[in-house]
C-alpha cells in the first residue's frame, strides 16, 4: 500500500465529524470547507449535498486538514467564529440548528452540552493580519516579534513578553522608547499594533481608579505582580459605580491593570490539582494560593497561583512565589537554566546550518 492511500485510510478511520462554523456577525452556523487565497475562512450552507466538502475532524477534536495541524491559526479574523465538531451521523443541517438555537438561548444545561462538541482557538489574531508596513514604521520586524514568543502572545490578544525598542510620529511628536507591544481591532477591521511604554515606577499613595495604593500594595505588586486582595475600584466614571477588582501590574512597563472579580474566570482545578474550599477561596480574594500538579512531562511542580488582571486569568508565580522556599526557587532557576541552555545549543545549532559554506 503506497504512502497516500495508507495515510487516507488512516485519515479514514479515525474521521467522526465535520468542522462546523458559527458566524457571530451573521448569527449563523456553517461547513468549513477551508481557507481562500486572501486568508478568509470559507463556508458552505449547513446541507446534505455540501457534507464530502466539509472539513474533516478526528475523534479527538483534531482537524483532519492539508493546511496542516495550524488550520486555526491560518486564516483572518479568528474571533468572528466559534467552532465545533458535527458527529458526522449528525444531518447538517440538524447540527447547524443545534448550534444556532443553544447560542441563542438561555438554557444553560443545552449550551454546556453544545460546548462539549466546541474547538477551541485562543488566537484573536491571524499574522497575516498584521500590518507590516505600520511595523516598520514603528521600526519594528518580524524577527524582533517572533523572538522569545511575542508574536504567538500578541495573537492572543495579550501583551509581547519582552520590551521592544519603538520609534514613531504621531500628534504628539517623535515617539521613542522601549515598549510591549499588542494587537487590537479597528472599526475598520484592520489590525493595528497598540504601544505600551514604560512608566515610571508607582508611589505610595498615587491612586488607580479611585483606590489609593499603600506601602504593602506596593510592596505585593513590585513581588508578584499582583495585589494580593480586591479593592474596590470605580468601573464607570460617569456613573462613579465600585466594583470589586483584581489589580496587577506588568513588571516590565508598570502599566497596570484591574479586572472586576464577577467578570473573571475563576478556575478550582490546576492541572491534575483540585483546590480546597479553603484555597479557592483565597484565590477568589486575590491571595497566592500554593499547589502541586503534575507536569506534561509526569514531573510533579510546586509553585504559586494567583489571579492575574494582566493576563486575565490564572497565572503561575515559579520565581515570583512567595510561598516556596529558597531552596525550591534555586531548583526551579537550575530546571529553567537548563531548557535555556538547551534552547540556546538548538538555535545556534539551526543558524548554522542556514549559513552557506
Amino acid at each position: 500500500m503506497s504512502e497516500m492511500n495508507a495515510a487516507q485510510q488512516t485519515q479514514a478511520e479515525e474521521y467522526a465529524g465535520h468542522l462546523m462554523a458559527y458566524d457571530k456577525k451573521e448569527k449563523r452556523a456553517k461547513g468549513v470547507t477551508g481557507i481562500d487565497a486572501d486568508g478568509n475562512l470559507t463556508l458552505e450552507e449547513a446541507a446534505e449535498e455540501n457534507r464530502h466538502r466539509f472539513m474533516k475532524v478526528d475523534k479527538h477534536g483534531n482537524i483532519l486538514s492539508n493546511f496542516g495541524k495550524n488550520f486555526m491559526y491560518q486564516f483572518n479574523n479568528p474571533s468572528g467564529f466559534l467552532f465545533y465538531n458535527m458527529p458526522k451521523d449528525t444531518k447538517p443541517e440538524v447540527a447547524a440548528q443545534q448550534i444556532e438555537d443553544c447560542l441563542h438561548s438561555d438554557d444553560e444545561p443545552a449550551r454546556r452540552n453544545l460546548s462539549t462538541h466546541r474547538i477551541y482557538n485562543d488566537h484573536l489574531f491571524n499574522e497575516r493580519e498584521i500590518d507590516w508596513r505600520q511595523a516598520e514604521r514603528y521600526g519594528i520586524t518580524p524577527d524582533q516579534l517572533r523572538y522569545g514568543n511575542n508574536l504567538e502572545r500578541m495573537l492572543q490578544g495579550r501583551q509581547s513578553t519582552s520590551l521592544v525598542p519603538v520609534r514613531f510620529e504621531s500628534e504628539l511628536g517623535r515617539q521613542k522608547g522601549d515598549a510591549k507591544l499588542s494587537l487590537y481591532r479597528s472599526e475598520d477591521g484592520s489590525v493595528k499594533f497598540d504601544v505600551h511604554f514604560v512608566r515610571r515606577a508607582l508611589r505610595e499613595g498615587e491612586e488607580f481608579r479611585g483606590y489609593k495604593l499603600t506601602a504593602d500594595d506596593i510592596k505585593n505588586l513590585n513581588t508578584t505582580g499582583n495585589l494580593g486582595h480586591t479593592p474596590e475600584l470605580i468601573v464607570d466614571y460617569t456613573t462613579k459605580e465600585t466594583q470589586p477588582c483584581f489589580v496587577s501590574k506588568d513588571p516590565l512597563t508598570n502599566e497596570m491593570f484591574g479586572l472586576r472579580r464577577d467578570r473573571a474566570n475563576l478556575v478550582r482545578r490546576v492541572k491534575d490539582y483540585t483546590l480546597s474550599e479553603q484555597e479557592f477561596n483565597d484565590y477568589a480574594a486575590g491571595k497566592e494560593v500554593k499547589v502541586t500538579f503534575t507536569s506534561a512531562n509526569g514531573k510533579k511542580v510546586t509553585t504559586g497561583v494567583q489571579m492575574s488582571a494582566a493576563e486575565r486569568g490564572m497565572e503561575f508565580l515559579f520565581e515570583r512565589s512567595t510561598t516556596l522556599s529558597q531552596q525550591d526557587k534555586e531548583a526551579m532557576q537550575q530546571s529553567h537554566a537548563s531548557r535555556h541552555a538547551v534552547r540556546e545549543n538548538h538555535t545556534a545549532k539551526r543558524n548554522n546550518s542556514l549559513k552557506p559554506h
